[in-house]
């Protein structure tokens, strides 16, 4: 089976993977600057949320009421209790100081995660709810809901509602978000992930945590390969306050390269990191 959170992770991993610098001399004092690195940590935080999410369903699905108790390593502990109402599956997550060793980062995580998953992921009908109890990341408190909804056979609404971050420094990010995600190519083949396609398509607006309210508007549909580190294709447009951006990822080809239009001038710039 193919790992869903390939699938549905909603971060913008293209405004994290942004080098700015080309662009701009003073990259602290610019809001689109400052967004673009937020939106990095925040993308991350609620996409490492998905990775859990996806490890710990696809780790048991039988109808019986079940303690599963992290040993995957790490530190500190992970429990999931698992129930059923009618051919719904409830997972409880609690988190008491832990850091998964399977995760590329060291995050300290602590509350509860509620997953809520009617259907299968492959079947006709499949939705997926995620809620959040007292649960932070590195002390940073996360909140909000997150559907994961199948509308076509190769198509997913995702919603995000009343996101919000509250970081340790006492200030707040929020976010609403809906986005449509489908799966374009690969589909036919299960065990092989490179071959998959996705495009993703939708709008997410909120309010940094200067205070900034910000639209991140897909005007041309995101193109993902999973077999190349970079998004290939689509256009983002980026706004804060009275500030905007246009990020072109070009035409299709996997490479490092995007064009950011800003004041009315257009940079070529590089993309770092990717996937």
């Amino acid at each position: 089976m193919k790992r869903t959170s390939l699938i549905f992770a909603t971060g913008l991993m293209m405004m994290a993977a942004i080098s700015f610098t080309s662009c701009q001399k003073d990259d602290n004092q610019d809001p689109i600057i400052t967004q673009a690195a937020e939106d990095s940590d925040v993308d991350s935080y609620y996409d490492d949320v998905i990775t859990e999410v996806d490890e710990l369903t696809l780790a048991g699905d039988t109808k019986d009421s079940q303690m599963m108790y992290a040993t995957l390593g790490g530190q500190g502990t992970r429990t999931r209790k698992t129930s059923w109402d009618g051919n719904c599956r409830i997972d409880s997550i609690t988190y008491n100081n832990f850091v998964n060793a399977n995760s590329r980062f060291e995050r300290v995580k602590n509350g509860l995660i509620v997953i809520r998953t009617c259907g299968q992921y492959s079947g006709a009908e499949f939705e997926r709810t995620i809620t959040f109890k007292n649960f932070t990341i590195n002390g940073n408190l996360i909140e909000g809901t997150k559907v994961i909804r199948k509308t076509a056979e190769h198509e997913y609404q995702i919603t995000l509602t009343n996101g919000k971050i509250t970081f340790t420094d006492g200030t707040t990010y929020t976010r609403t978000l809906e986005r449509t995600r489908t799966w374009v190519a690969g589909y036919d083949t299960p065990f092989n992930i490179w071959d998959d396609v996705y495009t993703l398509e939708g709008i997410a607006t909120g309010v940094n945590r200067r205070g900034y309210t910000y639209t991140h508007q897909i005007t041309s549909a995101l193109m993902f390969k999973l077999s190349c580190r970079w998004l290939v294709q689509g256009v983002i447009e980026l706004t804060v306050g009275d500030k905007q951006a246009t990020i072109d990822y070009g035409n299709g080809e996997c490479d490092n390269l995007a064009y950011v239009t800003i004041n009315g001038k257009t940079y070529e710039v590089k993309l770092r990191g990717g996937k």
